[in-house]
C-alpha cells in the first residue's frame, strides 16, 4: 500500500514538473538497433510541440542515424502520466495493459523491418525511411528494379537459364502491362486480368504457368521488403499458376524406342526404290541427333543440358569405362548428393559413343558440341540451339517411320521413367535414384558404390526389350528379391484380397 502511494506521488511529480527526468519524452517503452548497428530506434512520446504535458501527446518511434533524428508517429496518443505508467508496467513485467504495449511494440517492429530492408538494399537514409513509412513513392525502387536485381543475382550465381527465363517473363510483363505498374496496382485482380490477357493471346497453359510462377517470385521479394501488402497465396489463388498440364502422355514405349534404335543403327533413310532421301550432310546431322536423343534415354533419362556438359571424370576411369557419372545441373544447388547420377555404359550407349563422342580423356567433355570455358549465357544459347535441332530432326524421323507422336528431347527422360516402371521388374527406388531424385544423405553412402553394374545392366535392358510375365518360380523369386520390404508387404496384401 505504501509502495503504491509512493509511486502515485512520484508520477504526480513527474507530470507536474516538465523538467524532471523522464518528462521530456525520454521515458522509453522499447528500443531497437538495426541489423548493421548504425540506426537506433526508441518508442517514446513526441513532445517537440507539446505545450501542456497533461494533454494527450503522440506516440512515435524516434530514429537516430549519424547524428540526425526523425520521429515516425504511430497514430496513438497518451498523456505523460499514462505513458510513464505504461513504461513502468513494461519495465516490471506486469500484465497490466499488456495488449496495448504489445500493439505499440508491433508497430515499432514494422519500422525496424523497413529500416533493415533499406539497409539490405543499400539505400538507407532517414528521408527514404520516412517516405517508405508514409507510403510515398520511392523513385529508386519499383517492381522493374526488383526484377532486374533478381536477374543480376541469378546471373552472378551461375544460373543463366533461370535468368533468361526471368528476362523473357519480364518482357512479357512489360508487353502486357506497360512500364508504369506501381506496387499498389499488384493484387489478385491484377493477376486475374493479366492471366486473361495471356489466354486471349492464345498462349499455352504451360507457358502461362511459367510466367505466373516467375512473377510470383518477384512479388514475394516485394512483399518481404514491405513494398506490397498481402500474400501471394491469396493473390494467385485460382490463377492456375500451380496447375501444370499433365505430361504423362509424353513418352515413347519400349517397342517404339527399339524401332528408333534399330533405325539409328542401320543408318539408312531411303525410299521404296532404294534412293537416299537426304543429302550426306543432312543425313549425318539427322542420325547424330537421333543418337543423342537415344543416349539421353538410355543414359538414365538425362536432359540435354546434362548430356552436353557430361565429362569423362574419375568415376569413368575407375570403372574402366563401364559407367559414367554427372551431377544434375538443375538440382545440384539444392542437394549435391541427390543430384548425382551414375549410369552404365551399355552396349547400345557404347555404339553411340564410338560414333560421336570425343576420345576418353579425364576432364574432357564426352561430346564436342559444347566447349568448356564458355560463359553461362553462351552455354544456354548452345543448349537451346541444339534443343531446336533435335526437335526438328526427331520430327523428320517420326515422319519417316510413320510415328503418330512427335517426340522432343524432354521425352527421353519421361520415357526412361515410364518404361522402367511399366516393366514390373525394376524397383521404384532404382528409377528414382537413377534420375537423381533421391539420396540417403548419410556419410557412409559417400564411400559405397551405387548399384552393382550387373544390376544396372539388368534393369536398363528393359529400356529396349519388353518385359514378359514371370512364369516360373525362379523369375518370381528374383522379382521379389528386387523389391523392398515395403513393396513386398504391399504385394502380399494385394494378393490376399
Amino acid at each position: 500500500m505504501k509502495l503504491e502511494k509512493n509511486r502515485a506521488v512520484e508520477d504526480k511529480n513527474l507530470t507536474s514538473n516538465p523538467t524532471s527526468k523522464g518528462s521530456r519524452g525520454e521515458k522509453c517503452l522499447a528500443k531497437f538497433t538495426s541489423s548493421n548497428g548504425s540506426v537506433f530506434g526508441s518508442l517514446i512520446l513526441d513532445i517537440r510541440k507539446a505545450g501542456d504535458y497533461s494533454q494527450p501527446l503522440p506516440v512515435a518511434v524516434r530514429i537516430a542515424y549519424e547524428g540526425k533524428k526523425a520521429f515516425l508517429r504511430l497514430g496513438e496518443k497518451y498523456t505523460m502520466e499514462e505513458w510513464i505508467q505504461l513504461c513502468d508496467y513494461e519495465k516490471t513485467g506486469r500484465r497490466a495493459q499488456m495488449a496495448e504495449r504489445n500493439n505499440l511494440k508491433a508497430l515499432m517492429e514494422k519500422i525496424k523491418d523497413l529500416t533493415n530492408q533499406l539497409i539490405s538494399e543499400g539505400t538507407f537514409s532517414i528521408k527514404r525511411l520516412q517516405d517508405r513509412y508514409q507510403g510515398k513513392k520511392d523513385d529508386t525502387t519499383s517492381i522493374y528494379r526488383i526484377w532486374d536485381e533478381y536477374l543480376h543475382e541469378k546471373v552472378d550465381s551461375g544460373k543463366a537459364g533461370t535468368a533468361r527465363v526471368g528476362k523473357d517473363v519480364k518482357n512479357r510483363f512489360i508487353k502486357d502491362n506497360g512500364e508504369h505498374v506501381e506496387f499498389s496496382d499488384i493484387d489478385s485482380l491484377f493477376i486475374q486480368k493479366w492471366t486473361a490477357t495471356m489466354k486471349k493471346d492464345e498462349l499455352s497453359v504451360t507457358y502461362i504457368g511459367i510466367v505466373l510462377r516467375t512473377f510470383r517470385t518477384i512479388v514475394n521479394i516485394a512483399i518481404n521488403r514491405n513494398l506490397i501488402n498481402g500474400s501471394t497465396k491469396e493473390m494467385f489463388k485460382d490463377s492456375g499458376y500451380n496447375k501444370k498440364a499433365s505430361r504423362k502422355h509424353e513418352f515413347l514405349d519400349v517397342a517404339t524406342m527399339k524401332q528408333l534404335y534399330d533405325f539409328w543403327e542401320k543408318e539408312e533413310a531411303k525410299d521404296d526404290n532404294g534412293k537416299e532421301l537426304l543429302p550426306p550432310k543432312a543425313k549425318h546431322a539427322l542420325f547424330r541427333d537421333l543418337g543423342l536423343f537415344l543416349f539421353m534415354y538410355l543414359g538414365d533419362g538425362q536432359n540435354l543440358a546434362d548430356t552436353l556438359r557430361l565429362e569423362y571424370d574419375e568415376w569413368y576411369f575407375a570403372t574402366h569405362g563401364k559407367q559414367l557419372r554427372f551431377l544434375r545441373h538443375k538440382t545440384m544447388d539444392r542437394n549435391e548428393d541427390a543430384s548425382e547420377v551414375i549410369f552404365p555404359v551399355t552396349l547400345e550407349i557404347k555404339k553411340i559413343l564410338d560414333k560421336y563422342a570425343n576420345k576418353p580423356r579425364q576432364g574432357q567433355r564426352v561430346f564436342s558440341i559444347m566447349s568448356k570455358g564458355i560463359t553461362p549465357d553462351k552455354e544456354i544459347w548452345v543448349i537451346q540451339r541444339y534443343n531446336k535441332y533435335i526437335r526438328k530432326h526427331m520430327e523428320i524421323v517420326a515422319k519417316l517411320l510413320g510415328l503418330e507422336q512427335l517426340p522432343t528431347p524432354t521425352w527421353a527422360r519421361h520415357s526412361f521413367a515410364t518404361n522402367l516402371n511399366n516393366s514390373g521388374r525394376v524397383p521404384y527406388k532404382y528409377i528414382s535414384d537413377s534420375m537423381g531424385h533421391s539420396s540417403s544423405g548419410d556419410i557412409t553412402s559417400n564411400y559405397i558404390g551405387t548399384y552393382p553394374l550387373e544390376k544396372m545392366l539388368e534393369y536398363n535392358a528393359y529400356l529396349l526389350k519388353e518385359s514378359k510375365p514371370a512364369n516360373n518360380k525362379a523369375e518370381l523369386l528374383e522379382l521379389l528379391r528386387s523389391m523392398s520390404a515395403k513393396e513386398r508387404k504391399a504385394l502380399m496384401k494385394e494378393a490376399e484380397k
